[in-house]
């Protein structure tokens, strides 16, 4: 992680301010993925889990393509999590009744309980960090990161093209 201590040169063809704004954004989502884990591992799960979790408490019975959708995680990714979720007793997969190709993921007890746990962590999680900004500032944020986001769609847009 840089730091005061470790100047770094933007490189050529790219401001000192833009380049010291992305090492700052680039540190902070670290630092964020690091403070998730810790926070997501004290209460038993892993963001990962959380998403899945997360999910399946919003749509019960939804199939590992719907799932794997909704986490923005390629299939095998998913096949993986929910194996482990399994033989952790939060979920149960069955076969839909209309399609035996399709397999419906439901949260058992223990998962939802989990679900429940993660979700109060979270909102823990938001509060001592976002929340803990003043308002003018979250909405500053919010604005800020949403014009970042738009550039780079558009550059995501033009790379695909």
């Amino acid at each position: 992680m840089h730091g005061p201590d470790r100047p770094a040169v933007a490189p050529e063809g790219v401001d000192q301010l833009s380049f010291d704004v992305f090492r700052a954004l680039m540190d902070t989502v670290k630092l964020n993925g690091r403070l998730l884990m810790k926070t997501m591992a004290g209460h038993g799960g892993h963001p990962g889990q959380a998403g899945c979790l997360w999910a399946l408490g919003t749509r019960e019975g939804i199939s590992q393509r719907e799932l794997a959708e909704m986490v923005h995680l390629a299939p095998p990714t998913v096949t993986a999590m929910l194996q482990k979720m399994e033989k952790a007793g939060l979920i149960e997969r069955s076969d839909d009744a209309e399609d035996q190709r399709i397999t419906r993921i439901r949260l058992t007890e223990t998962g939802r309980a989990l679900d429940h746990d993660l979700r109060v962590a979270h909102g823990e999680y938001v509060t001592s960090t976002i929340g803990s900004m003043s308002e003018a500032d979250r909405r500053e944020l919010a604005r800020l990161l949403g014009l970042l986001g738009n550039n780079i769609s558009s550059a995501l847009e033009r790379l695909e093209d």
